[in-house]
């Protein structure tokens, strides 16, 4: 294989990786058609620079590609053979790793009861945080409506972080909360 084949393999791969993430419009398939015969037409003239080409094995089953352009006479003392190593498979697959960024949604709750915080604790596990406002509720229904959606987070991995004396926010696993007003104290 010559360094051209190589070449067009990389194009190929790299193609193949931008047409998965931006797909071609109706318009663009033409173009690519006359792409491809040119690029056949590229292949073809390849393989005619690599009936020169001689393949030798080497150890750990590898091949070396040795290439000599066809001397006319002239021979120069500088000129040396190109030798690029080439692997035994004729294509490798390429993984692409994403990161997925998720939005953030936060909702707020206003439980006026114990039974109004179930549906902050669904939320919590689908991955939403949740500000809870304490205002609406006796201290004794305050203390153990906190303390319900405390045990929560704290078996979803979660934080909860006091934003005044009647407000909780409470974050799921993976969500980082800062409070800038501290950062600054501390320095």
């Amino acid at each position: 294989m010559g360094a051209e084949s190589l070449f067009s393999r990389v194009k190929d791969m790299v193609s193949h990786v931008v047409d998965s993430f931006i797909p071609i419009a109706e318009d663009e398939e033409e173009e690519e058609e006359i792409r491809a015969q040119q690029a056949s037409q590229t292949a073809q003239t390849t393989q005619a620079a690599q009936s020169f080409a001689s393949q030798r094995r080497v150890a750990n089953g590898g091949t070396v590609s040795s290439f000599s352009s066809p001397s006319y006479g002239s021979t120069s003392s500088f000129q040396s053979p190109r030798t690029p190593v080439t692997g035994e498979g004729s294509s490798t697959p390429l993984t692409v790793h994403t990161t997925k960024v998720s939005e953030l949604r936060v909702r707020i709750h206003r439980p006026r009861r114990y039974d109004d915080a179930a549906p902050a604790v669904v939320q919590l596990k689908q991955g939403i945080a949740i500000a809870v406002n304490f205002d609406c509720m006796s201290e004794p229904e305050r203390r153990r409506v906190c303390d319900f959606l405390n045990g929560a987070c704290y078996v979803m991995h979660g934080t909860a972080h006091v934003v005044s004396s009647t407000i909780i926010l409470y974050a799921p696993k993976g969500v980082d909360v800062t409070d800038p007003l501290a950062a600054t104290k501390t320095n």
